[in-house]
């Protein structure tokens, strides 16, 4: 192996534990919740459903 390949593949080694290190990070859920809905269906039942809302800058 030549001093190209090698120091192209420590390259790729780098930037991809660097993004994976980045979205690990980044990911962390500190502004989600959960907000529950109670509607009523068309036959009078209670429906009860739940939705996990995020308001994170990077969302992966």
């Amino acid at each position: 192996m030549n001093k190209k390949t090698v120091v192209l593949i420590i390259l790729a080694f780098a930037l991809g534990f660097g993004g994976t290190f980045f979205i690990i990070r980044s990911n962390d859920h500190k502004e989600c919740g959960i907000v529950t809905k109670k509607v009523k269906d068309k036959n009078g039942n209670l429906v009860t459903t739940e939705e996990h809302i995020c308001k994170e800058k990077y969302s992966f």
